[in-house]
């Protein structure tokens, strides 16, 4: 996965893998995360959007199966 470094207080990078719908979500905090089944026009908006944090908190978080990368 091509991760694509974002502005923003809490997200330092994300990236998506079309062949399993995945998307991986690294943290200011080192941690990292995987959300899994995320449609592709998610993670273009995502790209797209002015507050990082604030898309990942109404859209993503909670939304879709969570699994702890690192």
């Amino acid at each position: 996965m091509t991760h694509h470094p974002v502005r923003s207080s809490r997200i330092s990078s994300i990236a998506y893998d079309e062949g399993s719908a995945t998307l991986e979500i690294r943290f200011h905090d080192r941690s990292a995360f995987q959300y899994q089944r995320v449609p592709a026009r998610i993670f273009r908006d995502f790209l797209n959007v002015v507050s990082k944090g604030r898309f990942y908190d109404g859209v993503v978080k909670g939304k879709f199966k969570e699994v702890k990368v690192y």
